[in-house]
């Protein structure tokens, strides 16, 4: 299982564009990290990079099928929770980042929207 503190380290072997982004500010705990992976997607949505993108998806996947708890707390509630922001703030991107979303990452993206109470 991958705790918080190894996410940096993740991030950096395994998306290793990131590694500026990662190094700038403090980054004490998983939270902070999807911040910066989440803002990182962002960057390159609006560049047009969709590899990119599509990579940053695989790797939030792959974090929340191998993260313990507080990770896959992370991942659901500032990445997965910013997809509605994401899907606003590109509209003409969307149906393009819908079809490269993991499954898991949709179902959770799903569930989130559709949760009683919401």
């Amino acid at each position: 299982m991958i705790n918080q503190l190894e996410v940096p380290m993740f991030l950096e072997e395994a998306l290793p564009e990131i590694c500026l982004d990662l190094a700038s500010g403090k980054k004490n705990n998983a939270y902070d990290t999807m911040n910066t992976l989440i803002s990182f997607t962002f960057k390159n949505i609006k560049e047009h990079n969709f590899k990119m993108v599509k990579r940053c998806f695989k790797i939030a996947d792959k974090l929340y099928s191998k993260g313990n708890a507080m990770v896959k707390g992370a991942i659901e509630n500032v990445f997965v929770y910013s997809f509605t922001k994401m899907f606003l703030s590109y509209p003409l991107e969307k149906q393009k980042l819908l079809s490269m979303l993991p499954i898991t990452l949709y179902s959770l993206y799903i569930s989130q929207i559709y949760h009683k109470g919401c």
